[in-house]
Order: C-alpha cells, then structure tokens, then sequence
C-alpha cells in the first residue's frame, strides 16, 4: 500500500475517534451524570467497599499494585495510577487449580485481581470451567442498573465482561473487562486496566447513564457475564460480616451491658454500665478488650498481643472511652487468615479508676474556688478542673495553655455546668444558676513526638450569676506534665 494511501486510512480513523468522541460529549445525560476518575490508591477506601476485614485488607493490596501478575518470571506491579504496557502478554495462575491463562490490557488484568481475591480466574466466562464462582449475570443487555445488579447479588470484587456480540458471547477484540467494588441507585465504583484504551490502572465512578453510554450501549456493547464466587465459598474464605460484642462489668454490681453484634467498618459509641463499683472511692473510666478466641489484649500500639505481654509490662492494655467514636476496621479482623471474622468474638471488661479528689481550700467564702489536678489513667494523661465551693453560675468562660509539644486530644464537660462550649475559650452558658461541685471538665493532653513534658494552666475569665459577677479563687493555676 502507499505511503498516500496509509496517510488517508490514519486520517480517517483520526476524524472517526474526533467525531465520536463529540458525538459522547453530545449525548444527553440527566442533571445528575457523573464521572470521576481515581488516580491515587489513596483515594480508593476498601472499608466502603465491603463489610468484610478480610477483603478488605485485599483489596488495599490490589490497590497498591500486588495482584500476582507476571511478565514471564517476573512479578508486575500495577498500582492505581499506573500506566500498564498494552503490548505485554502478561501470565496469570489459578491460586486453586494452578493452571495459567496468559492475556494483555484490561482482560488479563480484571482476571489477575479476580483471581488474587477470590482464588481463580474467570477467563472467557465459561461457568462450567470455574471451581467455585458462578455467572450471575450472563448476556444482560446493553443498560446495566442498580435494580439489575441488586436483584442478581452483584458483590464486591465481581468480574464484569462487556462484549459487541449482540448474542453476549466473549469477543476478544471488541469488549472490556472491569472489576466492581460497590454500586447504589445512583452510581457504580469500579476499577479497571487499560482506561481509555492508552493503558490507564484506575478507578471510577460513575452514574449508571454514563457507564452505559461509555462501557455498554453507547459502544454498542451487551454485558457479556458478571462473575463472582459462591456464596457458600465467599463464606468460607471471608466469613460473616460482624462480630459479637459482650460486656464485663468487673468489680462492680449492677445491670451488664447487653451483647452487640457490630458489622465491621460500623462506627459505634461503646455503653456505659448501669453499675456501682465494690469500693466506693472508684468511678468508670472505659473498658479493656479482649479477643475471645486465643484471650488476647487489645493494646495501644502493639495490636492485640497475650495477657502475658500485657503482665510484664512490654505492653499497655488500651482503654476504650464510651464517650469516644469506635470504628469497627481492620484493628479488629482475625490474624489467621482462615478464619471467619464474625466467629471472632471480644469481651470488654470495664475500668474503675480512683475517683478525683477534692483539694480542701481554706477560707471559703462563698465565691466560686476552682483548683487544678493531673492524673495518670492508663496511658492518658488527665488535666481536669475542679469545684470545690459554689455560690451558684449561670456563665463562665475559661482558657485552657499548653506549653509547647502538648496538646488537648479530648475535653469533657463535668457536672457543675451545663451548655459548654469548646473553642480557644471554653464556654459554659447556663438558663439559670448551678451550685453543684465536682469535676468542671477534663481533658485527655498529649505530647508530640520527642516532647517528654511541659506545663498545663488555666484561666477563668469570666464568671458570672443571674445576680451579676461571681468572685472565684483558681488554685494549682500552672501544673508540671511528664509522659
């Protein structure tokens, strides 16, 4: 063929991509269309992908790159934002049967993250080739929806293969391979290799008008087959998708906090037991959990580790506040890698601690007398404020310095005022006067890195009745802080 006659077929081929590619940009999508494509593994978050720790931890993997895909010996990683080599037939190997199927772009690596999750490869989505997956959705029409995906049970991590053959057979020239990690009624979540036919490992969201018009009819492409494991084998590799809660209330009597079963990647708020300690002098503070199925300890920075560890002091046993948000992730997913998470179950056993203790001020008058105190509760350091004598506050504004390195994590408010407010200045805004006494607030201080101690003070600025202003002594304004 000419050179001329070379130059004419590339010229058209340019003007037929221009001219359908306006064609797209044409077409008439509702209000609410869109399309976001994601470049950075960071911005893929597994835990809203899936309930499962297990998968989940996965799928952070795949996202990194690791989906045992190989280029002859050698192992390829292709993490999200990468570029992929169009050109390179890459191997892929059954992690059940060991068997190798070998492909390029967007099949090989749809089947390489398939079988890196669920243990095998899909291939041309002959079903009668699988182990333990299945098609749930097989030559379905070129309008993909929440109501069809939701009706077949498409989960995360299933294999979606677009084909042009009206009769949704495999056509290895004309079709797209993706892998779904969640959809709802208005959108799909999905990563794929290949986008945009230049090699792109990414991932996207897109609204269900869109993803047809760029994946399926508006490519005159039918869905091929959606492939995902049995539930029965899902099961057995990844488990239930929760785990059971129970409560210890330790040295106290009273009501136990009733059993919870928590989905994971929930975030809960942890009770507070209806009990009284057996020695007075004690108040709760949290609760310490353990793990049931080997009794180990949850600690701060060392994972779960034996009560031994825990003994002998190499670790800290960590203390969970109720007052604080608990997220239920990988923190709390089984280290052995076959067990069923939800089989895992934790004991909380609760924390009573020595109540703070009032500092006696001489020559009360009356007026407000606040003093100051720092404690040690497991690995928190405690600066709190308390009132001794109250003739009765509606308003009261107080600053709370750090010396440099130190820093509030957490405040709470006590019980001798209402409505507090939390800023620069904490505020408390009362309807009427309060003479109650006890702990003002309290606030969990810490230090950064390399900060061994410092100085904690307080300041009350204002501090006002219904009457007018309140006279007040502050004690122990400027405090010594070691960690």
């Amino acid at each position: 063929m000419s050179t001329r006659g070379i130059a004419h077929r590339r010229f058209a081929a340019a003007l037929l991509s221009f001219v359908l590619f306006v064609l797209f940009l044409c077409m008439p999508f509702s209000s609410d269309a869109k399309v976001v494509f994601i470049s950075d593994p960071n911005d893929l978050h597994a835990g809203e992908y899936t309930a499962s720790p297990l998968l989940a931890s996965k799928l952070i993997k795949v996202f990194d790159g690791d989906i045992d895909l190989f280029d002859g010996s050698t192992e390829t990683y292709l993490p999200i934002g990468c570029t992929m080599n169009n050109k390179t037939m890459f191997t892929v190997t059954s992690k059940t049967s060991g068997s190798k199927i070998y492909g390029y772009q967007c099949y090989i690596y749809a089947n390489a993250v398939y079988n890196y999750l669920y243990n095998e490869y899909v291939g041309h989505g002959n079903q009668r080739e699988y182990l333990h997956s299945e098609n749930v959705l097989q030559n379905a029409g070129g309008t993909a929806s929440y109501e069809q995906f939701k009706k077949a049970g498409v989960m995360c991590g299933a294999y979606l293969r677009t084909t042009a053959n009206s009769d949704g057979s495999y056509n290895g020239s004309n079709g797209h391979s993706l892998i779904v990690l969640k959809y709802d009624e208005n959108e799909i979540t999905y990563i794929e290799g290949n986008g945009e036919g230049i090699g792109l490992v990414r991932g996207a969201v897109l609204s269900w008008d869109v993803f047809n018009a760029r994946q399926l009819s508006g490519r005159s492409r039918v869905i091929c087959n959606v492939t995902q494991p049995t539930r029965s084998y899902y099961l057995s590799v990844y488990g239930v998708d929760y785990a059971t809660l129970s409560f210890n209330i330790g040295e106290a009597t009273g009501k136990t906090p009733a059993t919870m079963n928590i989905s994971y990647f929930d975030t809960i708020r942890l009770p507070v037991p209806e009990a009284t300690p057996v020695d007075p002098s004690k108040i709760f503070y949290g609760w310490t959990a353990k793990r049931n199925k080997d009794g180990y300890v949850a600690t701060y920075d060392k994972g779960f580790v034996a009560p031994s560890s825990i003994s002998n002091g190499t670790a800290e046993a960590k203390i969970f506040k109720p007052d604080r948000q608990l997220p239920f992730d990988l923190y709390w997913s089984s280290p052995d890698p076959n067990a069923a998470p939800g089989s895992v179950g934790f004991t909380f056993t609760a924390v009573w601690v020595d109540a703070p203790k009032e500092v006696t001020v001489q020559g009360d008058s009356g007026a407000l007398n606040a003093t100051a105190g720092v404690t040690k509760r497991g690995k928190d350091t405690v600066f709190s404020v308390n009132v001794r004598n109250n003739p009765g506050v509606a308003y009261m504004e107080l600053r709370i310095t750090l010396s440099e390195g130190l820093f509030i994590e957490s405040l709470e408010n006590g019980a001798v005022l209402g409505g507090m407010y939390s800023g620069e200045v904490i505020t408390w805004k009362m309807a009427g006067n309060s003479a109650a006494k006890g702990i003002l607030l309290s606030a969990v201080i810490r230090n950064a890195e390399g900060v061994k101690g410092g100085t904690v003070s307080y300041e009350i600025i204002t501090c006002c009745g219904e009457q007018g202003n309140v006279n007040y002594t502050a004690a122990n304004r400027s405090l010594n802080v070691t960690f």
